[in-house]
């Protein structure tokens, strides 16, 4: 089995619990239960937002079997807010091998480009760093399904992390799908 990005785990509500439970617990002490209340579901719901806005970068998981392709559609709003609160509970989509036309790579993986040291930059973007190469370097997969539809599952995350590892699941990918392809058309 190939496996590219992030799944899905429970950090997001987590850390959403966490930062509204904080600052809610401190205005129910020292102000009013209500207000408190109030104060900690508004810090609740934005990092919830900041999530659900950035779901598809932060956690862009799929992975191929040697015959079919599971990814999560990030592109249907219901489903994204499922992925944030339930994230085990929501199945997968499938994309099956025979409804493959062809998987094309996109992004150029021999000309990256870099980023400059951080050492004149705050460590905030040292915190950022290898977010902001995967939005300067973006690499993905497109799939062409028999129907016409396109998918864009991308890999620039891994890639950022480990090229030489990325590199051979890449060609693993292509490789199996090519193989996969030939024995469907004989």
């Amino acid at each position: 089995m190939i496996k590219f990005g992030k799944k899905v785990n429970l950090r997001p509500v987590l850390l959403s619990v966490l930062v509204g439970f904080i600052p809610g617990c401190f205005f129910w002490v020292f102000f009013n239960g209500w207000l408190g209340f109030f104060v900690g579901f508004c810090f609740f719901a934005a990092i919830i937002a900041y999530y659900y806005l950035n779901l598809s970068k932060v956690f862009n998981y799929w992975q191929f079997d040697g015959e079919n392709i599971e990814y999560n559609d990030m592109t249907n709003p219901t489903k994204k807010l499922m992925l944030i609160l339930f994230p085990y509970f929501v199945k997968m989509d499938v994309i099956k091998g025979e409804d493959i036309k062809s998987i094309k790579l996109l992004g150029d993986m021999k000309n990256q480009k870099t980023l400059p040291p951080m050492v004149p930059f705050s460590n905030t973007y040292s915190i950022f760093y290898a977010r902001i190469s995967m939005m300067k370097n973006p690499i993905g997969v497109e799939i062409t399904m028999k129907d016409g539809k396109q998918k864009y599952l991308d890999i620039s995350r891994d890639y950022t992390y480990d090229k030489e590892k990325s590199t051979k699941r890449i060609n693993d990918l292509l490789s199996d799908f090519t193989n996969l392809n030939k024995v469907q058309h004989q």
